[in-house]
């Protein structure tokens, strides 16, 4: 392959996108992904600190979240890592739910 085949390879791969905006906005993601955990770790903190209780919606909505990551990661890449992860964040995600649920019905 020479260059210019490869310049329209990549061009018809990316249709038109930035790159750098993709870039960015990924970094984003990731940087906010990173700052909603670390506010759900300080609200389950003291949530367990005043109520005396655990924050099993807190848990259930970011196992949730990581499973469907994973499971995507796994449909894309095959990886069976990807697989094992997503199914033990799936299994917490519905023990964090059950868990809840009985704590909104007792």
């Amino acid at each position: 392959m020479n260059r210019e085949e490869i310049l329209a390879k990549s061009q018809q791969e990316n249709q038109g996108q930035d790159i750098a905006d993709l870039e960015v906005s990924k970094n984003g993601m990731r940087i906010g992904w990173l700052v909603v955990i670390c506010l759900l770790a300080i609200v389950t903190v003291v949530d367990a600190l005043v109520f005396e209780r655990m924050n099993s919606e807190v848990f259930f909505a970011v196992t949730a979240a990581t499973s469907i990551i994973f499971f995507y990661k796994y449909a894309k890449l095959r990886k069976r890592h990807e697989l094992l992860v997503a199914i033990i964040d799936a299994v917490a995600a519905v023990g964090f739910l059950i868990t809840w649920i009985l704590q909104l019905v007792g």
